[in-house]
């Protein structure tokens, strides 16, 4: 008989899990927001759409080169190519150069996990309550009103930490990285206007601000450049101390910063919103890659794991699901 695997999370991570692990087990994977993408979501306020989570990602490793080509011949992963600029209030505008290809997938950011999701089965708006002590070797799973899903020899996390920390509860040892890695959090303001974007650059980063990096949205290819669709995400310091805050009282916040460092007024801009990422970037980890407790039946990996960057989630999600496997037919022979 197939084990049974449940993964928590629907982004690059638990589908990359999922498409490694479907011709070994039976997998489920389930998403408490209503669509997949996780950090590489998409806003849609048509007509504006806003990556406002991952703005590109690169590929340095053969590996997850290789993975990528497919979707790059396919259209699905593209270059996002153009002018970017450093910018800082009361100074000069100066290049900044980019030494490497920045990908993007098309149309919208999410759309590799969508393709990646094809053939999978994945429940989405579904969150998962905490373990509780298994039945039969197996973890019963519930959601958070107490409905039952089904069991699994296998549950797989692919949320952050803290989320983690509170699904496996004491189901975890008190050694795993989980319990030290820390990530910070950010917020995405988000501001649209009805005509097409009539600067030079594409992107900037942001300096001696709070806010860290301007993205022009609609530059990016396959996108709706009619009209103009920004994302300007805050730094992840000032995110920490204001995590709390009035969610109104920081979009008005940003968007004085906004039109400080860049001479654009939002008077008229025909769409503003602010997204509140709480766990966005690592600040610390034991770089273990993912935690895997084979006894217990229980693994996580997500960007606490090592690095926030793209390739090494997809390089975390890989290796555990290669140790998996290992574990499934070591237990077979």
């Amino acid at each position: 008989m197939k084990k049974r695997i449940a993964i928590i999370g629907a982004g690059i991570c638990g589908l990359t899990l999922a498409q490694n692990l479907k011709h070994y087990a039976d997998v489920v994977v389930y998403e408490k927001a209503r669509g997949v993408g996780g950090r590489m979501s998409t806003r849609y306020a048509d007509p504006f759409y806003f990556d406002h989570g991952t703005q590109y990602f690169t590929a340095r490793t053969k590996e997850f080169q290789d993975f990528l080509k497919p979707f790059m011949d396919a259209g699905t992963i593209v270059e996002w190519s153009g002018k970017v600029i450093n910018i800082e209030i009361g100074k000069k505008e100066t290049k900044r150069l980019w030494f490497e290809q920045h990908l993007v997938a098309s149309p919208n950011m999410n759309s590799l996990c969508k393709k990646l999701s094809e053939g999978l089965d994945v429940r989405v708006s579904v969150e998962v309550a905490p373990l509780v002590q298994k039945h039969t070797g197996a973890w019963a799973l519930q959601d958070k009103e107490g409905n039952a899903l089904a069991e699994y020899d296998f549950v797989i996390s692919t949320a952050p930490p803290a989320q983690t920390l509170r699904l496996f509860q004491t189901a975890l040892t008190v050694s795993s990285p989980l319990h030290t890695a820390r990530l910070q959090g950010c917020y995405a303001l988000m501001i649209g206007f009805n005509k097409p974007w009539d600067k030079r650059w594409i992107a900037a980063k942001v300096r001696d601000n709070p806010l860290k990096w301007i993205s022009i949205n609609s530059t990016k290819p396959s996108r709706n450049n009619v009209v103009t669709s920004i994302v300007a995400h805050s730094s992840n310091d000032w995110a920490e101390r204001h995590i709390d805050d009035d969610m109104q009282q920081a979009q008005q916040f940003l968007v004085e910063q906004f039109e400080a460092v860049t001479g654009i007024s939002t008077v008229n801009a025909d769409y503003i919103s602010i997204h509140r990422w709480k766990y966005a970037i690592v600040e610390e980890t034991e770089n273990a890659g993912f935690y895997c407790d084979l006894g217990q039946g229980i693994a996580a990996t997500s960007d606490w794991a090592s690095t926030s960057r793209i390739e090494e989630v997809w390089l975390n999600a890989k290796d555990l699901a290669q140790n998996i496997i290992q574990s499934i037919y070591s237990h077979t022979e």
